[in-house]
């Protein structure tokens, strides 16, 4: 059962829902407001301080990419090694955060974004080993909230630390604070700061999709987790300047999907696509406001992709069986209920619906743009209509390729580390450049598989992670 604030904080909504002066809870500006660490940052523009930049969506404020390229690609400004782990980096006040393991540590590092020079380096020990046989690294892309920085680590450890230099301010070891058992592979679903409207103060709230149990209800086999049981703590929200909880709701358990706050009917919320449900979560109290059943029959299905909003409707897509929904969501004061407007046929293939496995579509001009499939061999780049879900065309060979929207293209960049722009329309799979970033100083390519991160777009620059390396290309000269 959900931890909830006193009972005025409930009169509190209701006043916000009737148009009083009090905010709704927004997403918090991560780079805006007094902060004691100077912006390094030399050109003028957006930030990408999250998971799937400033608006969680994917989206950039650049209004194009520049074309065409020079020989070779878009210039190449530094590139850095990087150990084990899958998640993007995030960048703010012309500092960039990698995350990622070497040896039995879990190694944060602070860069300049536009030298690549070392700010700063600290680590936590891990002795986190993945179930099947995956690397050890981190799954989950930093959070720079202000002048702090916020990381997940494989192992459930929440920590929270000083952007300037990387002290700890921090850390709750969620793993074992709420018993949860772990997850196929591990921990993978990004912390969401969000601003939160309480009295006598206002607060920053930390959403981590969490997922425990009873003590003691590790299964018999480590894969067994069908016979696990949630408790109440399926999303957990911790105060930004503290770490102390301040709710949690749901039972259940965590997926790799990470949260996002949203307006439904008029009504904040927050959108966290669980292990089983997708659960709708009033940001203020904690309380459950709906939910939805959305996943795989297979017991070795995850979900990952986030959830996609579009006005009253969110779409939701996974790759191992049920594929993609669209649901209406009719939102009142006493909660939300999703109703399908259209599913994935049964059976379908790749390319002929939206199964998305990790990297979430973008969304442009009513057109969903993303990966469909589950393993290299079948996974297709498509264009799916969002209103109808009908494919309008499909593209093989990049593997499990993820985007990013600038104006009215797409930055891919494809599993084995080809970098594209593709044109963002449904007429066509329409390529506009394509480049293979090599070392200068090698000839050899700089992004090897398997990419898997998202691209991350900052004032111009954009950031690519490979096995073992991350990239910062100019795309503005």
């Amino acid at each position: 059962m959900a931890a909830t604030r006193p009972q005025f904080l409930s009169v509190l909504v209701v006043g916000i829902l009737l148009g009083l002066s009090l905010a709704l809870p927004t997403q918090a500006d991560n780079t805006a407001g007094p902060s004691a660490v100077a912006n390094l940052a030399t050109r003028e523009g957006e930030d990408w301080p999250r998971f799937l930049g400033p608006r969680g969506d994917g989206t950039s404020s650049l209004p194009e990419i520049p074309l065409p390229w020079p020989d070779g690609g878009p210039r190449l400004v530094w590139h850095a090694e990087m150990g084990e782990g899958y998640g993007a980096p995030a960048v703010a006040l012309g500092r960039i955060v990698l995350f990622d393991r070497v040896g039995d540590q879990a190694r944060l590092r602070c860069l300049h974004a536009e030298t690549g020079e070392q700010l700063w380096s600290v680590a936590d020990p891990t002795s986190y080993r993945d179930t099947f046989g995956y690397d050890g690294g981190p799954r989950c892309c930093p959070v720079i909230a202000n002048d702090r920085v916020l990381t997940f680590a494989a192992d459930g450890l929440l920590s929270c630390r000083s952007l300037a230099d990387g002290t700890l301010l921090w850390q709750v070891a969620t793993s074992e604070t709420y018993h949860v058992v772990q997850n196929f592979f591990g921990v993978g679903a990004a912390p969401l700061v969000i601003d939160a409207p309480y009295r006598p103060t206002a607060r920053q709230l930390v959403i981590v999709p969490v997922g425990g149990s009873e003590p003691g209800s590790t299964p018999p086999a480590p894969e067994r987790l069908d016979l696990v049981r949630g408790l109440d703590s399926g999303l957990v929200a911790f105060d930004l300047a503290t770490g102390n909880e301040v709710w949690r709701c749901s039972s259940e358990l965590a997926s790799y999907s990470s949260p996002v706050l949203t307006s439904l009917g008029g009504r904040p919320r927050l959108l966290a696509w669980l292990r089983d449900q997708l659960v709708s979560v009033d940001p203020a109290t904690g309380r459950e406001t709906g939910s939805f059943r959305w996943r795989a029959s297979e017991l070795f299905s995850v979900n990952a992709a986030n959830p996609v909003v579009l006005g009253d409707q969110v779409l939701l897509s996974e790759t191992y069986e049920v594929g993609g929904v669209l649901l209406d969501v009719a939102s009142t004061p006493r909660g939300d209920t999703f109703t399908p407007a259209w599913t994935s046929p049964k059976g379908a293939r790749p390319d002929a619906t939206l199964k998305a496995h990790w990297a979430t579509p973008v969304v442009h001009q009513g057109h969903l743009y993303g990966t469909s499939g589950r393993n290299i061999g079948d996974a297709r780049l498509v264009c799916v209509e969002a209103a109808t879900g009908e494919v309008k065309w499909s593209e093989r060979g990049l593997g499990r390729a993820s985007v990013a929207l600038v104006g009215d293209r797409l930055l891919v960049i494809g599993e084995f580390g080809e970098v594209l722009v593709v044109k963002a329309t449904p007429e066509a799979y329409t390529p506009l450049a394509e480049a293979t970033l090599t070392d200068p100083a090698t000839g050899q390519p700089l992004l090897a598989p398997p990419c898997w991160a998202a691209p991350v777009i900052a004032r111009g620059y954009a950031y690519l992670r490979g096995a073992g390396r991350v990239v910062c290309l100019d795309l503005l000269r």
